[in-house]
């Protein structure tokens, strides 16, 4: 395969990873060489959330760009609206796009990639079909290879390892050939590619191999922080609390700490194994020569409370450890080499941020370049959103965590800073009730921009265009015009009146959908 001034890309994704367990996020318990050198390689950003704690949903915003509000994949196995997504505009670009291991985008489960190797939860996968060719003994579900809190088999048959062979299958071969293992082929010669590498790990059940057993220090990991329910509690909290603990532990929150800190053990240890493998692509890029022009992408759909607060992995509540994502772009030109980013943002940019390697940066969705953060081409945001289905919208700040659940007018607030393991809700306080009206008011115009800015546009004044592009940097390009100024005398009035008259200047170049006459042509 020839070089190419489009970057190859590499996008590592994981399920359910929690950034305090890397030590590229400060967690100094879990030996993860490969993902420092990421770090070291790349920008960290520190301030990175989730589009959604629901792992279709997060996946979905990554593949089309857009709030879920927006995209319509509200929760796992729900389908939801038929938009562009980033690999589509790959193939506008000639990209050769190949998906391995766990997408999990219903219904577009490949995310229309050209060469795909899945694993899953289905029934006989490919994966299971795989591992009952060597044993017979396999069945669909998970307890055919739980070893107590091991996978049962070797390290080399492990689900996450078999992904990483499928990656390197495809870059053997496509290298050497041009083609995918199966003669799938881009529509131009010598094209770069898209790699997708989709880890279930660490989700549960934390199964680590036998090989990586002993690697974490059980005395250094955390330990699980806990938080009684109380009348201010959300409901839909109480009620997951309640699902996933027996009433005698409500009472006494340590009684099963020492279960839950070897659960917690195994996760951990599951986190060495995917650093691992991340070692094995990294040198699979290298042996093929390919290293050099590839941007490698870092991240997880979403993190893990892990047993915190009672709660046992992710849902709809605005904790830290399972709305924050650790989100590294590693091995790009444009950027410096082993810093760190504190702009707000999340796997919701992924797309754009590929779609920048490839040279494209038009307008996709809400999504923003990292490459483009991190170097200051492109608007940091003042604030940014994850959604739960309609169950909470979360607000995130530098310094605020906000979440509003709809219907029920009660409001969270937490202060990241002050109150780090978020024990003291500020939610309405009196002294609190300005943060929180502002955070209200972004609801609003988050909710707004999912769903598309309708407004005519002889009433899209430069105030609201300027508040639209804090939020939305690229509105105009998919911004449908609609009765802009009619007539000089409009203008004239405006200018008699002492107000801004310009704001429609940009419809001079644009399609309209209806109008009652266009001053620009009376002219």
């Amino acid at each position: 395969m020839s070089n190419n001034t489009k970057r190859n890309v590499l996008m590592i994704l994981c399920d359910e990873l929690r950034p305090d367990f890397l030590s590229a996020y400060g967690g100094d318990f879990i030996p993860t060489p490969n993902i420092d050198a990421l770090a070291a390689n790349g920008v960290v950003f520190d301030n990175s959330i989730t589009a959604s704690t629901v792992c279709a949903p997060a996946r979905a915003a990554i593949a089309t760009g857009e709030f879920v509000s927006g995209h319509g994949y509200w929760t796992n196995e729900v389908a939801g609206k038929d938009l562009p997504l980033f690999t589509d505009r790959l193939h506008e670009q000639g990209y050769m796009t190949a998906g391995m291991g766990s997408i999990e985008l219903h219904p577009d489960n490949d995310m229309k990639m050209k060469y795909v190797r899945r694993f899953s939860e289905e029934k006989d996968n490919e994966y299971i079909l795989w591992m009952r060719e060597k044993h017979p003994e396999v069945t669909n579900g998970w307890g055919w290879c739980r070893e107590g809190k091991q996978f049962k088999y070797t390290e080399e048959e492990y689900f996450d390892r078999w992904t990483t062979d499928r990656a390197e299958e495809f870059l053997d071969s496509y290298v050497a050939t041009g083609k995918a293992p199966n003669g799938a082929a881009p529509d131009k010669e010598g094209a770069p590619f898209f790699l997708y590498c989709g880890f279930w790990s660490p989700h549960s059940p934390h199964l680590p191999p036998k090989e990586v057993s002993g690697t974490v220090d059980p005395d250094k990991i955390p330990p699980i922080i806990h938080k009684p329910l109380s009348e201010n509690t959300p409901s839909v909290e109480a009620v997951r609390c309640a699902f996933l603990n027996p009433p005698e532990v409500l009472k006494d929150l340590e009684c099963l700490d020492a279960e839950r800190m070897r659960e917690r053990q195994a996760y951990a240890e599951v986190i060495v194994e995917v650093d691992r493998l991340v070692g094995r692509l990294v040198d699979a890029l290298k042996r093929n020569g390919v290293y050099e022009n590839t941007t490698i992408i870092f991240s997880s759909d979403h993190g893990s409370c892990d047993n915190d607060y009672n709660l046992l992995t992710k849902g709809p509540w605005p904790y830290t450890s399972q709305l924050f994502v650790p989100l590294i772009v590693a091995n790009h030109p444009r950027l410096p080499a082993g810093t760190h980013c504190d702009a707000l943002c999340g796997n919701l940019d992924i797309g754009a941020t590929v779609l920048d390697a490839a040279g494209d940066d038009r307008r996709f969705g809400v999504s923003r370049s990292l490459i483009g953060l991190a170097e200051g081409s492109v608007p940091q945001r003042e604030v940014n959103m994850s959604e739960f289905c309609d169950s909470c919208k979360t607000l995130v700040d530098k310094q605020y965590t906000f979440t509003y659940y709809p219907f029920t007018g009660k409001c969270c607030l937490y202060d990241r800073i002050a109150d780090p393991l978020m024990m003291n809700d500020l939610g309405g306080k009196p002294e609190y009730a300005a943060v929180e009206r502002k955070f209200l008011m972004d609801v609003v115009d988050f909710m707004v921009l999912a769903k598309g800015i309708r407004i005519e546009a002889h009433d899209l004044t430069n105030d609201i265009q300027a508040g639209i592009i804090k939020k939305d940097p690229k509105f105009l390009d998919n911004f449908d015009i609609a009765y802009p100024i009619g007539s000089m005398a409009q203008i004239e009035r405006l200018k008699q009146a002492g107000l801004e008259w310009d704001f429609n200047e940009f419809c001079k170049t644009r399609p309209i959908m209806a109008h009652y006459g266009l001053y620009f042509e009376q002219k």
